[in-house]
């Protein structure tokens, strides 16, 4: 019999204007063409713009059965954007094996867990593929006395834009829920490219409109975005100053439709006039080197910045250093900031340097202050304070050192 029973059910029971009854899909022609028009219907604007952009897309879905992935592929055009694709069942084996290790362990989880590890696979994947977008689905299902009780579906698109959905159904209609899951995923995603189009994401670089010639902008890996001003751009006069500030403007304005979080901007120092529009666009410090500075601007208004603070501790070590005959080494202060250690009897040691081991810290440190030379033994002790120097919190390592020689000549 054709068409066979599945297909009767869900040609009468879905697509509004694309119902059909048993007698108009007797005709195999007819049924053909009646069953491919919703698949192609539902990617059929975000298809169009994927060719017209040249953009690439990956999918991996779960409970939505490749439906996704069938909608794509229905379009004429689907072999000049669909990279690859991928369904994931409840083996966590193969669908380890399929997704390349990552940690299925969430698939289980509710949705707020179950949507960071749809974010958090997006992103992977589509950077291990290379496409310009990848979207994945995944979710759960319940079941009430055998039957099929209540879903969610969690779908995140990664690419130019991003954006994020979760999905709750009702029980009983497992597969009108996967329709829905699916048709749901594509309209985020085909307002995600939509809206790439807007920003003028024309090619797959990811870089945003508008942008001055001495900026460069690219995505990271957490919805942000890390915008560089060239170090040997001159320091601009006063109109190309001006300039920038409305550029930079709305390039946040196109970031903040695009659903980006997080702006990193360098500022070279031979660009230091331009701080004054950055700041003026509600940007932050976030530190300083010797060549340039950091500011940073959370964009969301309903969420609270997760930005990391830059490095707010200092290490000191010290060195309890001996020798063969029990000795301890010991120096007297000379300089101190705090009048009542002036001249005590302390250990030798001092401040790490950015990128050094503590270990490697009190060597150099006890050669530099007494000339001994000694090897790392083991950790003797540590402690952590708060509000020291600039603020900053203090961890203080003591280390045991043997030294190389028992006689110390200073």
């Amino acid at each position: 019999n054709f068409p066979p029973p599945w297909l009767r059910r869900r040609a009468r029971a879905r697509h509004g204007a694309h119902r059909a009854s048993p007698a108009q899909l007797g005709d195999r022609l007819t049924a053909m063409a009646i069953d491919r028009r919703p698949l192609a219907a539902m990617s059929g604007k975000a298809s169009e713009l994927l060719s017209t952009m040249g953009h690439s897309v990956s999918v991996f879905e779960a409970t939505t059965g490749g439906l996704i992935q069938a909608a794509l592929q229905a379009r004429p055009e689907a072999g000049m954007y669909f990279t690859c694709g991928a369904t994931i069942g409840s083996c966590p084996t193969a669908a380890a094996a399929v997704l390349g290790g990552a940690d299925l362990s969430a698939l289980a989880a509710k949705a707020p867990s179950l949507g960071e590890w749809t974010k958090t696979l997006a992103r992977r994947m589509r950077e291990e593929v290379g496409s310009t977008w990848c979207i994945v689905q995944s979710g759960e299902w319940g079941t009430t006395n055998g039957n099929a009780g209540a879903g969610s579906s969690s779908v995140f698109v990664a690419g130019p834009v991003e954006r994020e959905l979760i999905i709750d159904a009702a029980g009983g209609d497992r597969e009108g829920a996967m329709w829905h899951f699916a048709e749901s995923a594509l309209a985020l995603f085909e307002q995600c490219v939509s809206d790439a189009t807007t920003m003028g994401n024309g090619d797959s670089s990811g870089e945003a409109p508008f942008q001055p010639k001495t900026m460069t902008v690219k995505e990271d890996n957490y919805s942000g975005v890390e915008v560089s001003i060239a170090d040997n751009a001159p320091d601009p006069e006063p109109q190309r100053t001006l300039q920038f500030g409305r550029e930079l403007r709305q390039c946040l304005q196109a970031w903040q439709k695009a659903g980006k979080r997080g702006v990193w901007l360098k500022l070279p120092r031979a660009c230091a006039a331009l701080a004054g529009p950055i700041v003026a666009e509600g940007f932050e410090f976030h530190h300083a080197q010797a060549h340039l500075a950091v500011l940073t601007k959370w964009l969301p208004t309903d969420t609270p910045c997760t930005l990391p603070k830059y490095g707010f501790t200092q290490i000191g070590v010290g060195g309890v250093v001996f020798n063969s005959r029990g000795e301890v080494l010991m120096v007297q202060e000379r300089i101190s900031p705090v009048p009542k250690h002036q001249g005590v009897w302390k250990l030798p040691g001092g401040l790490a340097d950015p990128g050094e081991h503590f270990a490697d810290t009190a060597i150099r440190e006890v050669r530099e202050e007494t000339g001994v030379s000694g090897s790392l033994v083991g950790l003797v002790s540590m402690r952590h304070t708060h509000g020291v120097r600039f603020g900053q919190g203090d961890i203080y390592v003591v280390v045991k050192l043997q030294a190389q020689d028992d006689d110390v000549d200073i």
